[in-house]
């Protein structure tokens, strides 16, 4: 006798399972994986009945091993019973890294694809382990230098700690365009796309790890896709060996006759998931009553995805104003913190004072890594996130409640739906992830990812193309270069350095700067600039650059009021600086939403965009001068150095992306001058007495969790 498929589900769903059914149970999933047709299925229930097994009778446990290693779950089974078990655990066992630890089958096919040389791309769910493997990749030594790209900042730090926990006596590792290596030790860059691109000192990879590989697809709105393909480029036709990491791909393009691979597209998973559609449309008044029953019942770590920042907001506040969350005394040290830096009335604050944790972009990068500790630690149970959870950090949960069927205004597809849902479950904690969807199923569609390298046409950005040596460009991409090149009167080199500023916007640039003497005087300036020269620049960047677009978002209508804002911020603490923002803000804005705007100005604008501006502007002035016969002494570097570092040292600032807030980088420059490297404040924090500094006890918790990060092994 066995069951049928929907009748074992209803029984493991239940509290209890009686010993006969746990027989049959057995039986059923046993014949499941023994067929090629159902064997996914098998493994699936397999995965299920574990959640089981603490009420299982024993004699079962023989088979259920057995079962586990038959579907390559080595992780679950327990100590070998025969000489035959133990030898194929042996051969699961992870090599040169501690402790007993083995891989399952997935993870032990592409370690041993690359111990062959092989280049790989592996698409699965995030519950199988990727990271496990760069780990053993790099515990081999085969490799001497290795590049971990990764998305986004936030990964790099959590990437950085992984890595320093098992290599750092043997490894040097770098993070920060600051850092240099000096070749004594094996060296493992953890770095963005852009940060690649930058350094200087990676010409001879051995092995090069991509992380989120689908976010080369050019479908992606922003000139991040461009740069992780020229990254990509750059290292793989170096002819370093490569491993590219994402989830629910089904097919790459674009890659095929430059570099051989093995891509596999697998459907293995750690964990089983369990999806629940409650249908109600976007604007149903049941909406909130169905969270709130939702946040009643779960007891276990719960991230909440919003599909935006104001979006978390206002679901933050629906939870604050239920009964089911008070005061928490977990949270009190980094709430006290926050309101000395920060207007009571952010929402941020108001939530963390019930243990409510909101994650996304315009929450300060310390905060957020502050949250995603205290939600994995457990003294916040409920994480309210956009994409950024899915984008910016390695976290999950048992349970994921889908807020909103949409990124932005955008309908989610199947694939973002997919990685938000892969969110839930995690591997030997929570066998069964648990989805809750308040809207309706989103219909299931493939996704390929296609690199545009290999096939240029004219869709083909020309960002891309110009950052391409002239052996891999197309006679078609050749030839729009060589039109774009016609129609400008500036350089190659200027129109390459200035790649992400189109060819048309730094033609009227140059036009401008040509036809006025004022501005070929007024731009010539070097070092820190007067509110005049940065009002000339920022009137070029407004009018020309930004055109508008972005900066009226941050209620700037004109160059000259950029430039008083810039001036404004470098003048000002930072509390100051977001106090006067809030008092100016618009009627019809609140208080947190004023907070979080100048947050987004400070960290997406300030520090990111307006650097590349400025330095665009220096470009195009030097190349437009020289071809006058002016004497050119403009140089922009410094100021936009002090941008870009939010008018701290270099060295203080790049401990933002450690978990160390600016605000506190600004009380330790006061007394530790001279950080201009990364290295040089690790150093510094490594080293110090917390308590003999005058910080707050939430500054020193963060400074501590730093400090036992940068700990080396005994």
């Amino acid at each position: 006798m066995i069951f049928l498929e929907d009748d074992l589900r209803s029984i493991l769903a239940k509290d209890e399972i009686t010993s006969t059914n746990a027989e049959i149970a057995v039986a059923t999933i046993a014949s499941w994986v023994n067929d090629f047709a159902t064997h996914d299925l098998g493994r699936d229930f397999l995965i299920r009945l574990l959640a089981k097994k603490p009420q299982l009778p024993e004699h079962l446990y023989d088979l259920i091993d057995g079962l586990l290693m038959t579907t390559g779950l080595l992780p679950y089974a327990g100590p070998p019973r025969t000489l035959e078990d133990a030898l194929f655990r042996e051969a699961h066992t992870i090599p040169n890294l501690d402790g007993d630890r083995v891989f399952h089958s997935l993870q032990l096919q592409v370690f041993r694809l690359i111990m062959n040389k092989k280049n790989v791309i592996l698409s699965a769910t995030t519950s199988v382990g990727k990271s496990v493997i760069v780990d053993a990749i790099i515990a081999s030594g085969r490799f001497r230098k290795i590049v971990v790209i990764v998305p986004t900042i936030a990964l790099i730090d959590e990437t950085r700690r992984r890595i320093s926990r098992i290599f750092g006596n043997t490894h040097s590792i770098i993070t920060h365009p600051t850092q240099e290596s000096d070749g004594s030790l094996p060296t493992i860059y953890v770095l963005t796309q852009e940060r690649v691109l930058s350094r200087k000192d990676l010409e001879n990879v051995d092995f090069f790890v991509v992380d989120e590989f689908y976010k080369l697809d050019l479908d992606r709105p922003d000139n991040r896709a461009v740069d992780l393909n020229l990254a990509f480029h750059r290292l793989a036709s170096s002819g370093a060996q490569f491993y590219l990491i994402g989830p629910h791909i089904s097919e790459v393009r674009g890659i095929a006759s430059r570099y051989q691979h093995v891509f596999l597209p697998s459907t293995f998973s750690t964990v089983a998931l369990d999806i629940e559609y409650f249908n109600l449309s976007q604007t149903s008044d049941d909406r909130e009553t169905r969270l709130l029953e939702l946040v009643r019942d779960l007891k276990t770590p719960t991230l909440i995805y919003c599909q935006s920042p104001p979006k978390c907001g206002e679901v933050a506040r629906i939870l604050i104003k239920s009964e089911y969350f008070s005061h928490v005394s977990e949270t009190e040290i980094a709430v006290d913190w926050l309101l000395q830096e920060f207007p009571e009335e952010w929402i941020v604050i108001e939530a963390l004072q019930r243990g409510i944790g909101i994650h996304h972009g315009n929450v300060p990068r310390a905060l957020q890594h502050y949250m995603v500790r205290c939600f994995e630690e457990g003294s916040i149970r409920f994480l309210v996130c956009t994409s950024t959870i899915i984008e910016g950090v390695n976290t999950v949960a048992e349970n994921v409640i889908v807020y909103d069927r949409r990124l932005n205004t955008t309908t989610l597809d199947s694939f973002t739906f997919r990685n938000i849902a892969g969110r839930a479950g995690r591997m030997g904690q929570w066998f069964i992830g648990k989805v809750y969807v308040l809207e309706s199923p989103i219909e299931d569609e493939q996704k390929a990812v296609i690199l545009p390298i290999e096939d240029q046409d004219t869709n083909t950005p020309m960002s891309l193309l110009l950052d391409l040596p002239d052996s891999d460009l197309s006679d078609l991409s050749f030839s729009r270069i060589e039109d774009a090149l016609r129609t400008s009167t500036l350089s190659l080199a200027t129109l390459r350095a200035n790649r992400y500023i189109s060819i048309d916007a730094q033609r009227q640039i140059a036009d401008r700067i040509r036809s006025d003497l004022v501005y070929l005087k007024i731009l010539n300036w070097r070092g820190m600039p007067s509110a005049r020269e940065l009002t000339a620049a920022c009137e070029l960047i407004y009018e020309y650059i930004d055109e508008g677009r972005s900066l009226k978002a941050y209620q700037i209508f004109g160059g000259e009021q950029l430039s008083a804002r810039l001036f404004n911020l470098s003048s000002a603490t930072l509390r100051s600086f977001i106090a006067d923002r809030v008092a100016r803000r618009r009627d019809d804005q609140s208080v947190s939403d004023a907070v979080e705007l100048t947050l987004r100005f400070m960290r997406s604008y300030v520090v990111h965009t307006f650097p590349r501006q400025l330095s665009a502007i220096n470009t195009i002035y030097k190349d437009v001068a020289l071809a006058l016969g002016f004497d050119v002494a403009a140089d922009y570097s410094f100021y936009t150095a002090r941008t870009e570092n939010l008018f701290l040292e270099s060295g203080l600032f790049a401990l933002d992306e450690y978990g160390v807030p600016p605000q506190t980088a600004y009380r330790l420059g006061s007394r530790y001058p001279g950080m201009d490297s990364l290295n040089k404040a690790l150093d510094l924090i490594a080293s110090i007495d917390l308590e003999q500094e005058k910080l707050h006890p939430f500054e020193q918790d963060l400074l501590h969790e730093l400090q036992r990060s940068l700990a080396r092994r005994d």
